[in-house]
């Protein structure tokens, strides 16, 4: 844990980290087969959080996070992923969420651009949203491009340059 205060969780994932991954009931990525997506059974199972460290920043009562990407071997920033989801509900061990399909991917130039706009279509399709729901979601992504376009917060905390302690120890694995 890097922060946890009134303004928000912020969270170190380095990569190596045991995580919890939503997957297909036969254990393929969720990705695997678009045919049936939003529509197929899904399963928890236990991953490695590859390819990247990220700083996860979930600001209290947004319906959105932002993880800061770094290069794993060089801890190079590399750019920002706004995640819409639900806001963040905890209990004493617990932080929970859920994907809305929709995110944006900021480059270190500020420059952005809406990720799974494909996706978020087929949601509605398939009936994982209505129409408006759909419409709530892409009003938020209006509302992250305008904390992008004013560069608030968390974009202008600095969290770019964060550094973990290099005795950070990798966690052990969650319980599902």
């Amino acid at each position: 844990m890097v922060q946890d205060d009134a303004d928000g969780l912020v969270a170190w994932v380095a990569a190596g980290s045991p995580v919890l991954r939503k997957v297909l009931a036969d254990g393929r990525p969720l990705r695997a087969d678009m045919a049936n997506a939003f529509s197929a059974e899904t399963a928890q199972a236990e991953a490695t959080w590859t390819g990247h460290d990220v700083l996860r920043i979930a600001p209290t009562g947004r319906p959105w996070s932002v993880w800061v990407f770094f290069e794993e071997k060089t801890g190079q920033f590399e750019g920002w992923y706004v995640n819409i989801e639900e806001p963040h509900v905890r209990d004493d061990l617990t932080v929970y969420s859920r994907d809305h399909v929709l995110d944006i991917w900021v480059e270190p130039d500020r420059s952005h651009q809406r990720k799974d706009e494909d996706e978020l279509a087929l949601a509605v399709e398939r009936g994982r949203y209505d129409a408006a729901t759909a419409a709530w979601i892409e009003s938020i992504a209006d509302e992250i491009e305008k904390v992008i376009a004013d560069w608030g917060p968390p974009f202008c905390d600095g969290w770019e340059t964060f550094r973990p302690d290099p005795t950070w120890p990798i966690p052990d694995r969650p319980s599902p």
